[in-house]
């Protein structure tokens, strides 16, 4: 294949060094090879374990794979040495002392269960998500999507950027560690716990797999055939009754505090029927007609074929068919991220084992200087916030997750979210709050001071917002031309949908999630918010690449990230296809496991997942109450969150990259200091 070289990648140059297998770890360089890093595979004759799984191909593409019996000479050329945990670390910073060293434990470095081998399934019982996963039973559900292992290979993405970033500007070599456990909480980063908290199961509902809200769930249309409804707003919910002509229902005394008060069970039991039988009066398209017209979220439960054969997945380029010298046509997954001054590689097939031995040998390579473990990577940058809701702002915690100084730009009527609030305050970890009125010349005056001293500015506005207040990227970058922009609208460059509004179970509905996990029953509304969660991990990606890219060359970009480029790389592995490719695994009725040997069992009232790694007790105090998050310092303490007193939230998840972030912010919380500090 010859080394992989391009003239526009962010990583072209650097050396990448993967001794691990599985999920997570490959994964994460996968996003660096896209972007021109040389990645080079160290396997054994036996190859990756991970070989025999379609999702081999796509983890694994634009890579070199090298067969040798000692790796010590080749983890000495590295910039970066992926390793699976804290031994390989400190062998890896001794043979390398200037590289960069994540590693990958499954369990972490400490708690009851490290150096034991484990599965994505115990991981996801052991944390959190298969607990919380709505169900009508009181048993835990098998999710069957890995998410904790494409979690940590998204948040270890992340985590080498990162460690690259502190290498050049201020001149670490750090070590971090992201474990599938941390991938866990990355993928539920609005877990929370409190004094206040109910010690009921959470996954049980009255509605069950349709989810809490009654108005935020799927419904079944006359026609048989399922879509989802988003009111996540009063807003929308009173555009929802409008457009189901019961606008009386605004008046009941029962149904207060729309839409998430209707969660209560009064409430609950008034109004789930009465849009039940409503919805079962039309086809889905009636419907969705109807519905598009009052500006009420909703889009039709797919299959991800389906999906695929949608103008939605053809005008974004999800999806790319090589010629593969063993399975023919292949097809999978394009990069989830556009960075426009950095074009994605082509993509080149998956290495045979050892394929590029002899190659890699003969080609040395001299990394970069590094020297000491640093602090917060991103130490010295600032990021304006203008988003809202929950994938935006997310982007923006995790940049103040690895120290950037992250000011929130609020509304005068606040983030529509800070009613979600001890969820908001997870989404918002870190960041400094002022609000602005940013049709008011002023108000937006003060913003542009603000972004002449600022690095970076993250928005997830609707078409022609930006424009309207005075924040398109041509502004911006008038103000400073280096800035990094983050564009990350809903459904990414298809026109024809960019007015519709966008939120997490709507692109589970489009992708084919909840018909996967549904099988051949009615689709599940995964509790975990795949999207919300995945796409910030990969914008930030997105962000600390530009920010490198514009330290070597001086040049930046833009980041454009969506959540339907995120559906796919979420399902990642579910997305390849060849002909001979064996069929995808799908869930069912409050799903146990695929067999008997892959499998929650019960146990005198206890439940456990039993798989062949062995058995492990299912969590059911959420992922910040887990044995092995809290074991692991991933769950941080807020004792004075906005609103909420006392939380246990999600930390830090990079072990080695900084501290926990502080809380959120309270609105408008540090006016004085910044109108004093931008004067």
């Amino acid at each position: 294949m010859g080394e992989l070289v391009t003239e526009v990648g962010a990583y072209t140059g650097i050396r990448v060094l993967e001794v691990v297998e599985g999920i997570a770890g490959p994964y994460a360089a996968r996003f660096l090879a896209d972007q021109g890093a040389d990645v080079i595979k160290v396997e054994s004759p036996q190859g990756d374990h991970y070989r025999n799984d379609p999702g081999f191909q796509a983890i694994n593409r634009n890579k070199r794979s090298v067969v040798v019996a000692d790796d010590s000479d080749l983890i000495a050329t590295a910039d970066v040495v992926i390793v699976t945990g804290p031994n390989e670390a400190d062998r890896a910073r001794r043979l390398a002392p200037g590289s960069v060293i994540v590693s990958f434990p499954t369990w972490g470095s400490q708690g009851p269960m490290v150096g034991q081998q484990g599965s994505s399934a115990q991981v996801a019982a052991m944390t959190g998500i298969a607990w919380n996963q709505v169900s009508w039973t009181e048993g835990p559900v098998h999710v069957v999507l890995p998410l904790a292992s494409y979690g940590a290979g998204m948040l270890g993405a992340l985590a080498i950027a990162a460690g690259l970033y502190a290498r050049e500007a201020h001149g670490f070599a750090p070590t971090y560690e992201v474990s599938d456990v941390a991938g866990s909480g990355v993928m539920q980063v609005g877990d929370f716990w409190s004094p206040d908290t109910t010690p009921e199961r959470d996954g049980a509902s009255p509605l069950g797999p349709a989810g809490r809200a009654p108005a935020y769930r799927p419904f079944r249309a006359a026609d048989d055939r399922w879509f989802f409804v988003a009111c996540g707003t009063r807003r929308f919910y009173e555009s929802m009754l409008r457009a189901v002509d019961r606008l009386d229902l605004l008046e009941d005394p029962v149904l207060t505090n729309p839409p998430w008060g209707l969660i209560e069970p009064d409430p609950l039991a008034q109004i789930t029927p009465i849009l039940e039988n409503v919805f079962a009066t039309r086809s889905r398209e009636d419907w969705l007609e109807i519905l598009r017209a009052e500006d009420v979220p909703c889009q039709p439960i797919q299959t991800r074929n389906e999906f695929l054969d949608s103008d939605l997945a053809r005008t974004n380029d999800l999806m790319a068919t090589i010629e593969h010298p063993e399975f023919g046509p292949l097809t999978m997954p394009t990069q989830p991220l556009i960075l426009d001054a950095c074009p994605a590689n082509p993509i080149q097939a998956a290495p045979k084992v050892g394929e590029h031995t002899q190659e890699v040998l003969a080609q040395p390579h001299v990394p970069a200087k590094g020297s000491g473990q640093g602090g917060p990577p991103l130490a010295g940058t600032r990021a304006i916030d203008l988003a809202s809701f929950i994938a935006g702002p997310v982007i923006s915690r995790h940049l103040a997750m690895l120290g950037a100084d992250v000011i929130k730009i609020e509304p005068p009527e606040g983030d529509p979210f800070r009613t979600f609030s001890p969820m908001f305050n997870g989404w918002n970890q870190g960041k400094r709050a002022v609000t602005l009125d940013l049709k008011s010349q002023t108000d937006r005056t003060f913003l542009y001071r603000m972004i002449l001293e600022s690095d970076v500015v993250v928005e997830n506005f609707r078409p022609g917002v930006a424009e309207r207040l005075g924040c398109s990227s041509a502004e911006l970058r008038q103000l400073r031309s280096d800035l990094v922009l983050v564009k990350s609208p809903g459904y990414g460059s298809d026109q024809s949908r960019a007015n519709q509004p966008a939120f997490d179970p709507l692109l589970q509905a489009l992708g084919g999630m909840m018909a996967a996990q549904g099988g051949e029953g009615d689709p599940v509304f995964l509790t975990v918010p795949v999207h919300d969660a995945a796409t910030p991990i990969i914008a930030a990606f997105g962000v600390v690449a530009a920010l490198y890219h514009r330290l070597r060359t001086g040049q930046t970009q833009t980041v454009h990230t969506s959540l339907v480029q995120t559906t796919t790389a979420a399902q990642l592995a579910e997305f390849v296809h060849y002909e001979t490719r064996p069929l995808v695994a799908e869930g069912g009725f409050d799903h146990k496991g695929p067999d008997q040997d892959h499998c929650f069992i019960e146990q005198e009232g206890s439940w456990m997942w039993s798989d062949p790694l062995g058995q492990v007790a299912v969590e059911t105090k959420g992922f910040v109450g887990s044995e092995v998050a809290l074991a692991n310092g991933l769950v941080c303490e807020h004792p004075d969150s906005s609103g909420w007193g006392p939380l246990n939230q999600v930390g830090q998840l990079i072990k080695g990259a900084g501290p926990h972030p502080d809380r959120a912010p309270r609105f408008n919380e540090h006016e004085l200091e910044l109108r004093s500090e931008f004067t």
